[in-house]
This record gives structure tokens, sequence and C-alpha cells, in this order.
């Protein structure tokens, strides 16, 4: 074997760090001693190449891109001498395309995106493979090409009909799933049956018609046809997620999880959820089984963020939450978990462009204008707040949460307070079973002084609903109408709830103290403490008869 031969031996082999000293060896030997027949041109480019495979494989990216661009200078050589001469039957030449795909490689794992767009680019169009226009199509979405990444995901199509991410992609981009479905099916003749509702479900996600979307998802889970596939489970998911369905969306990922606990699609959603209904124990469970699968990723890093962020240690989730920005620039739970983070420790400035940020990547996600409006508030900036919560209602319809969003702010100003019963009423009775609404209401009532009907719309929702605040609530009502010893029975209950829950172990305090003393007038149990905003602003506000205008949210 001659030293080309054994550096090709060592690159089949996979010992990267073996070949990437004696390539080093090799290149040299042939750089300072030109007259010699250590190696012909041709091996000298494919040695070149091989150097820079190692490299690429020990993460040495900088250098293995510099490797690679020496390669290319070597293939023009051999393309202006028309070189025909092989070493050997098994010795073929890298394409030259394939050597810009491994400088693209290099650029992004360095995160030089615009430069990787630029050498891809550089490919002709005729050379290009389903992986290059793959590539290509999620570049221009970054810069905001979308003409020119449809036109690259048809590509992928036309060569690969069963590209399920080009598919996803060109329906995000508001192609529609009939068009999409049109493309593929004559590539794709068998399998009509699953295909075509996979497609119409995606579209309808992509279109933000989640009900629709779910409806469809759901067939086919149910019809078995694709029965506990992980994939459709958490397009599934994620359409519940978005519609604001978060206990189902949570029992999906539950499920997810416990069919492929090796999966890492949308568990920074789940994280999420897990940290939404303190639910600690298995927050820190699957985060620390996402990182045993990998740390290059963002989702196990979002996952333990979360965790921090739930059990107080903030500082730690903004380090996460940075690390997950680090690992991935577009991933929105990692700007929304470190807005989240900053915002409670009083950071709202700092707090603010990370909200701003998760809103123009997703201005499809609620969660994104809700920490927004919560900045603004937080900062005084009533006018602002609700100028995002029109725009929410705008963005993601007339919902029970986008309603119940734009009353939130009207009812933090005292001016305008009796304004957002309307909203609310609307709210409770798009889905009476958003409880955000109800506490909103109850709030509103309380300071009103309306305690009784303030008693007659949680002994409703409790028919159906026990949740700790809901108890809690009541039993604050029930005190101010002197009604002491049921007030002291929901206590109970909401402490049993949440036995950590330190205001309503102070209330059944006060109410026992009551109890003891005799009193007849009831104590004040801080109804007004849920309001604290003393700001008084006036706004240019809508009368109620126009209150789900146009205008009113332009």
């Amino acid at each position: 074997m001659n030293l080309f031969e054994h550096v090709k031996h060592l690159h089949d082999c996979e010992l990267y760090n073996d070949l990437k000293h004696l390539a080093s060896i090799a290149m040299s030997l042939c750089d300072n001693n030109p007259d010699s027949e250590v190696m012909n041109l041709s091996q000298k480019y494919q040695c070149t190449v091989f150097y820079g495979n190692a490299l690429y494989h020990l993460q040495e990216y900088h250098k293995a891109e510099d490797i690679y661009k020496k390669a290319l200078h070597l293939r023009k050589a051999i393309n202006k001498e028309k070189v025909k001469d092989k070493p050997s039957s098994s010795f073929e030449l890298t394409d030259e395309v394939e050597v810009k795909y491994k400088i693209y490689e290099c650029l992004m794992a360095t995160k030089q995106c615009r430069e990787a767009m630029v050498m891809l680019q550089g490919i002709s169009s005729k050379q290009r493979t389903p992986k290059i226009n793959l590539a290509l199509a999620k570049l221009y979405i970054r810069v905001g090409m979308d003409r020119s990444a449809i036109t690259s995901y048809k590509e992928v199509l036309r060569e690969c009909p069963l590209a399920l991410e080009a598919m996803t992609g060109l329906m995000s981009l508001g192609v529609k799933g009939p068009d999409v479905a049109a493309l593929v099916m004559n590539g794709a003749p068998n399998t009509s049956d699953w295909l075509s509702l996979w497609i119409k479900g995606q579209a309808q996600l992509s279109q933000r018609d989640y009900m629709s979307s779910i409806a469809t998802l759901s067939s086919l889970d149910n019809q078995s046809y694709l029965r506990d596939n992980t994939q459709l489970l958490n397009s599934l998911a994620e359409a519940k997620f978005c519609d604001g369905q978060y206990t189902q969306a949570l029992a999906l990922f539950q499920r997810i999880h416990a069919l492929d606990p090796m999966q890492m699609t949308n568990m920074d959603l789940y994280s999420y959820l897990l940290a939404k209904d303190r639910k600690v124990k298995d927050l820190l469970k699957l985060s620390q089984q996402l990182l045993k699968i990998t740390e290059q990723s963002a989702e196990p890093w979002i996952s333990l963020g979360y965790y921090c962020l739930a059990t107080r240690k903030v500082s730690k989730t903004i380090y996460f939450a940075q690390k997950a920005n680090t690992l991935d620039p577009y991933n929105i739970e990692a700007f929304l978990l470190k807005g989240t983070a900053l915002l409670e420790l009083k950071k709202v400035d700092d707090a603010t462009p990370h909200m701003k940020e998760a809103l123009r990547l997703a201005p499809h996600r609620y969660e994104a204008y809700t920490g927004l409006i919560q900045c603004y508030m937080a900062l005084y900036r009533h006018r602002e707040a609700l100028t995002w919560a029109g725009k929410a209602i705008k963005t993601l319809g007339t919902t029970a949460r986008t309603l119940t969003l734009y009353a939130s702010v009207l009812a933090k100003t005292p001016t305008v307070i009796a304004k957002a019963k309307p909203y609310l009423e609307k709210a409770m009775k798009l889905d009476p079973s958003f409880l955000e609404a109800v506490y909103i209401m109850v709030e509103i009532l309380g300071q009103e002084q309306q305690y009784d009907k303030g008693i007659e719309i949680l002994r409703k929702q409790l028919e159906t609903h026990s949740t700790c605040r809901l108890h809690q609530m009541l039993a604050e009502f029930l005190t101010q109408t002197h009604e002491h010893q049921e007030a002291l029975d929901q206590f109970s209950i909401a402490l049993s709830l949440d036995p950590s829950n330190v205001r309503v172990r102070e209330g059944m305090e006060r109410v026992e103290k009551q109890n003891d003393m005799g009193l007849e007038s009831a104590y004040d149990v801080g109804v007004e403490d849920m309001e604290n905003s003393e700001e008084e602003e006036e706004f240019e506000g809508s009368d109620v008869e126009s209150a789900w205008s146009d205008t009113e949210f332009s």
C-alpha cells in the first residue's frame, strides 16, 4: 500500500484522529517535494477531502472549512488540466458539489448562516441535489426569502415525493394542502390512504385551523392508519397546545414520551406544560433523560431551565435558556423561557426584547403575546399592552383566551375596568371552561362588592371544576357575606389541593380568629389585593356595543 492508500484506509475505517495526523503529514510531503511522486494531483485532492472530513468529524469546523476550500482549488486544477488518471479502480474522486455542501455544514456549525447560504447558492440549479435544495429552503426562510424557499421545497418534492419535511415546509409558507398533494400523489400513488389525510391535517395546522387539524389528525390515530406514531402524535399535541388545550396536549406529550423516550421533538413544549402544572419531579426526570440523549440540542437545556424556574432557581434558568439559544438561535421556547425568567427577576427592560423576538419568530404563539403584555404592564405602559392584546385578537382570532387577555389589560386600570366585563362575558360564553376569564371576572366583582353575583359564578364553575383558586375565591367571598363556616370549609378544600398555599392558610386563620372573637362583621380578606395596579390612565376605548369591531384592534 502506498501513502495515499493508507490515508484512504484510515478514512474508510473512520479513524479520524489518526487520519487527521497522517493526512497532514501527507500534504506536507506533497507541498515540500513537488517533484516527487508522493501523490498525483487527483490523489492529493482526495487526500485533502479526507483530511477535511476528519476535521469535521472531530468538530474542528473552522479548520475543516479551510481544508475543504483548498480541496476546491485542487479540483479546479484537475478540471483545468483535464486529468483523467485514477490510482486504482476503487478510487473515486469526491464530487465538487459534495465538497461545497461540506463547507456549508461547517459554516452552519459555526453559526455563519448567511455565508452558508452563499456557498449553496454558488451551486448551479442543475447540480443541486435534494439535500442541497432542502438546506437552501431552510436558509431562505431565515432571511425572509419565502418565494425562493417555496421553489427549493418543490424541487425536493419533485425528486423525493415523500419528503415530509418539504411538504410541511411548503404548507408553513402558505401553499395550500391540495397544491402540495398534487405535487406528491403522482410520485407516490400507493400511499393515498394515509397521505391525503396527513397532508390535510398538516395544512390545517399551518393555517392555524387547530380544531379541524385536531379532528383530521385524530382520525389517522383512531383508525389505526398511524396508531401510536410519534410524529403524528407530535403534530396533534402541537395543534392542541396552540389551541390552548393544555391538559389534552400534556396527556399526548406524556403518551409520546412513553412510546419513545428518545424523542426530542417538541419536548420543550412538554417541559413548559409540566412547569405550568408544577409537576416538578416529572420535569426533573425529563430534563435528565433528555440530557443523556444529547447535549447538542436546545430541548434538554430548556427542560432544565423550566425545572429551575419551577424551583425558584431563576438565575440558573437564564443560563440554561441562553445555552439553548446558542445551540438553536431560532428556538421560540428559549426566548420565552429567558424572557419569563428576567420578568421574575424584575428585569423588565431586558425581558421585553426577548418576548418581542419570540413574537417575531412565532406570531401565532399566544404565550409570546402574554409575555410581551406582561412586560408592558410591569412598565406601566398600558396603552402598548392594550395594542398588543388587540393584535392578538386579530392574529389568533376571537377566542376565549384572546378576549380574556384583552380584558386583563383593561381590568388593570381603574378608569376603564368596567369595559373589561363585556369581553369576559363573551369569553365565558365562548368557552365556559376557560377559568382565567372566570378569575378576572370574579376579581372585578369583588372590587365592585358584588359578592352574591361572584358567589353564583364560582358555585357554577365548581360544579365542573375543582381548583385551589376557585375554592379560595369562594371562601373569600363567603367571608365577606358573613358565611364563616362555609368559608372555612372552602378554605380547607383549597388547602387540601395546594398544601403550600400561604394565602389560603392565612385566610383560614383570619376566619377562625373572627369566629373565636365572635365578630359579626367580616374581615377584609384582601379582595383588593387581587388587583394591585395603582396606575390610573385614560384609554381611548370603545363603547360596549363596538367591543368587537375591527377598528378596536387596529
